[in-house]
């Protein structure tokens, strides 16, 4: 490693010479008697091989540039008596104690004013006044406001709505007073309007059209219910009847109408139809079977066989029995059996109806049989 060159020192000469005239000129200006510091020589960098470059003078201050005639005055004298070995130059290196430039801060928008925290000294420590801090924790800000009025207007909204609602519940002028009933021929307008119980007697608002239809669709009779408010005071009612396909004989010799899906009808639902009689044989062990049997047959059976049919009997369950009137006169005994397999029963039953014999078994419709 190559050894770092020092600045030799001048040396002192025994004798200073008197000052020349225009020398003692120079050392009465101020900057004469001010010294320039001295600044000490920076490091020169080390290096492994050849011989140090000598460096630039460093640019001396006004201040030592005012002081160089006078020193030079000074060892002019020493300089001739003994002669000085030339240093060489080193290269000055900005040190590390000098600050660095700060970069230049670029704002984007209006800058914000930033208040600077007033301290207060105290016998424990200090105080920092940091209520600029915390301002906006403390100050409402304007979306909260905003957000604040807009909660109140809906809870007010709300609040006069429930009131509207619960003035109308109860307004006279909205109660159920009329009730109107459509649709009725045997059944009785009584039964309806008693089947519709307390719930068509408040506000119409509140009307319960769920529960009334379903309470009159429970009526003897009635097939479909509809249930619509008539503003401001009524309810409207309509029904649909249940058609009366035939007049049930029981063994005790009472008579009874019957819909299509089996259903015991009013009496007077069968004046005026033409009905198809069904007949519980005598000796029958289920009669009410016999007679639920018998119904089920005639529902499911197809509208165009169904006007053919001139009697019904059973006994039980698993031997219905039908009379069929023919088109071109004369009459066919069906044994149709349970009332299982209805729709192809009548399938077979229509395609046996020209083959000769009075009488066509289908209780088993895969292996028909007609003697």
């Amino acid at each position: 490693m190559a050894r770092r060159p020092t600045a030799p020192r001048p040396r002192q000469s025994p004798r200073r010479p008197a000052a020349s005239a225009s020398s003692q000129r120079t050392s009465k200006t101020p900057a004469a008697r001010r010294r320039a510091p001295e600044v000490p020589p920076a490091p020169a960098p080390s290096r492994t091989a050849g011989p140090a470059r000598p460096a630039r003078p460093a640019p001396a201050s006004p201040a030592s540039s005012a002081a160089a005639p006078s020193a030079s005055a000074r060892s002019a004298p020493s300089a001739s008596s003994a002669p000085a070995r030339s240093a060489p130059a080193t290269r000055s290196v900005p040190s590390a104690a000098s600050p660095a430039p700060a970069p230049r801060s670029r704002t984007v928008g209006r800058p914000r004013p930033v208040a600077a925290a007033a301290e207060e000294p105290t016998d424990g420590g200090r105080v920092v006044q940091a209520a600029g801090r915390f301002r906006e924790l403390v100050v409402g800000r304007p979306w909260r406001r905003r957000r604040r009025a807009i909660v109140i207007g809906i809870a007010i909204t709300a609040a006069l709505v429930v009131a509207a609602l619960v003035t109308a519940i109860f307004l006279p002028a909205l109660q159920v007073h009329e009730v109107e009933v459509e649709g009725t021929g045997y059944v009785e307008d009584a039964d309806i309007r008693a089947a519709m119980g307390p719930g068509a007697d408040g506000s119409v608002l509140l009307l319960p059209s769920g529960e009334i239809a379903e309470q009159v669709g429970a009526v003897p009779g009635v097939a479909s219910v509809d249930v619509e408010r008539v503003w401001p005071d009524g309810v409207r009612v309509s029904i649909t009847e249940a058609a009366p396909i035939a007049l049930l004989t029981e063994l005790d010799g009472t008579s009874v109408v019957v819909g299509e899906d089996g259903q015991e009808l009013p009496a007077a639902a069968g004046e005026g139809q033409s009905l198809v009689p069904l007949t519980v044989t005598s000796g029958s062990t289920d009669p009410e079977g016999a007679a639920a049997a018998m119904s089920e047959v005639l529902a499911e059976m197809p509208a165009s066989l169904r006007g053919a049919i001139r009697e019904v009997s059973a006994s039980s369950t698993s031997d219905v029995t039908f009379e069929l009137a023919l088109e071109g006169g004369g009459a066919k005994t069906v044994v149709w059996g349970d009332a299982r397999d209805a729709e192809l029963k009548a399938e077979v039953v229509q395609a046996l109806l020209g083959r000769p014999g009075s009488v066509i078994d289908v209780s088993s419709p895969v292996a028909p049989v007609t003697r």
